[in-house]
């Protein structure tokens, strides 16, 4: 039988050091003092539609990068917060190395993701990142965080503004009037779309992911005529008791498009005599599975698979 490759898809999350300006608070481009008196004691970013607010207290304290340019079209960072004490110190001790560039005495940053984006996130590594809010306009944000030490001077302010980096999310929630944003509630519902579902299962003996489950659903159309598509993949580690849960958009296998979009263009191809293998739940699958054939190899077939009753 085919040899599974121990390779799942990831999404890296960047840092961007050294790209954008570095400049104190008071005097970037994007900040201005606010003009609200109760705002005396902050500098606000703007940022389209979004303000991120900043205590005049910590501008002694912090190096802020913005005009970062975008990862890419669908991820646009915002802003940078460095623990300024960690890069003078770094900067005196290697002055042709750039702290920023090497990551030393980053706090995290916010993160903007188009529709694409927001869907390339959700099927991806997520480490470091927590997705906290949508503008209901086409605009989900994220704050990125460190997943290693990062202080290179330790002193209070980098606990005061951890403190602060760790309520910042709920802050800008409250301040732009954004839709709170659980993914959690996502990924612990049983399905992503509602239609009928066929779990189908491919099996690797020997392999400590014994087991790959996919949960097959109809995006568009219901019943006859309408297109199949893989909405979710679990990989089943029966020995650990352990299954791995990932949600598939068309983002995860180089489509540049929104999932509503992609499934609405295949079901009116489908419908025009296009695509007839996506009219069954195993043509779908061999049409996903072919696309991931460092999962699946190169000569999978329909005899790979067997239906699954999932429970729960």
């Amino acid at each position: 039988m085919k040899r599974l490759l121990a390779a799942l898809l990831a999404l890296c999350v960047l840092m961007l050091a050294g790209c954008g300006d570095r400049t104190p608070a008071s005097s970037d481009p994007a900040a201005k003092p606010s003009a609200a008196a109760e705002d005396a004691d902050v500098v606000l970013y703007e940022f389209r539609s979004l303000e991120v607010s900043v205590p005049r207290s910590y501008l002694d304290l912090l190096v802020v990068e913005t005009g970062q340019e975008p990862w890419n079209e669908h991820w646009t960072p915002l802003i940078s917060f460095f623990h300024k004490a960690s890069v003078e110190a770094f900067s005196e001790e290697h002055p042709y190395e750039s702290a920023e560039g090497q990551g030393v005495g980053w706090l995290g940053g916010v993160t903007r993701l188009d529709r694409i984006g927001f869907e390339d996130w959700l099927t991806g590594e997520k480490s470091g990142s927590t997705l906290f809010g949508s503008d209901g306009e086409g605009s989900w944000y994220i704050i990125l965080r460190p997943t290693d030490v990062r202080v290179y001077r330790p002193d209070e302010s980098w606990d005061v503004l951890n403190e602060w980096m760790d309520a910042l999310p709920d802050q800008l929630v409250a301040r732009n009037a954004l839709t709170p944003y659980d993914a959690n509630a996502l990924f612990d519902a049983d399905y992503t779309y509602d239609s009928e579902h066929v779990e189908l299962g491919c099996r690797f003996p020997g392999e400590p992911m014994d087991l790959v489950i996919l949960s097959l659903s109809q995006p568009e159309t219901q019943g006859t005529g309408g297109i199949w598509c893989v909405e979710r993949v679990h990989y089943v580690y029966t020995d650990y008791s352990f299954t791995d849960t990932q949600l598939v958009f068309p983002v995860a296998f180089g489509v540049d498009e929104a999932a509503a979009d992609y499934y609405a263009r295949l079901q009116a191809e489908c419908s025009a005599g296009e695509h007839p293998e996506l009219l069954t739940p195993m043509g779908a699958a061999l049409d996903y599975a072919r696309r991931v054939t460092w999962i699946f190899g190169e000569d999978v077939s329909a005899t790979d698979f067997e239906r699954i009753e999932l429970v729960g």
